[in-house]
């Protein structure tokens, strides 16, 4: 799998995803934009279990992985979402800001998953499965976007805005 993954305590390592660390504050960068309603923006427990009532998606090497409904962050709960890059390298990312109204129960729903494994989806392609490691509410990242050409696709495919 591509090495992705998404901050604010969220991820360790599975399937060679990477820990990650908390963001002390999430400010929307000048670039960033609300989701397009088409967006189809997803996070979704990972059928561990085989579970009939699983979604099957395909994550990006095309290998089939099931996924529970209903989703715990949707593309209604995302305020903004803005093209920035990693501090640490210069990775291109995706900054995701939470409304203020999602933000307390995706701050419970993840609290309740620690330990679990989920996957970020955009439409029907799992961008990231990892590990939830800690509770995140406003805000989150992902990474693992491939190069800047990608990553804007990416930006572009989420909000219609180009960067």
């Amino acid at each position: 799998m591509r090495r992705m993954f998404l901050a604010m305590m969220l991820l360790a390592g599975t399937i060679g995803l990477a820990g990650c660390q908390q963001i002390q504050q999430v400010v929307d960068p000048p670039s960033s934009a609300a989701p397009l309603p088409q967006a189809r923006i997803q996070m979704r427990d990972v059928d561990e279990h085989g579970s009939a009532a699983a979604t099957l998606l395909k994550d990006e090497n095309g290998r089939p992985l099931a996924v529970l409904e209903p989703a715990f962050i949707t593309t209604a709960d995302i305020a903004s979402v803005a093209l920035d890059r990693n501090t640490q390298g210069g990775e291109p990312l995706l900054s995701l800001t939470m409304t203020d109204a999602a933000a307390p129960r995706i701050q419970a729903a993840t609290e309740a998953r620690i330990g679990r494994r989920v996957a970020f989806s955009v439409g029907d392609k799992v961008l990231s499965v990892a590990t939830i490691q800690g509770p995140f509410g406003k805000g989150m990242q992902v990474s693992g976007l491939g190069d800047a050409t990608q990553a804007q696709r990416m930006y572009t495919e989420i909000t219609g805005k180009t960067p």
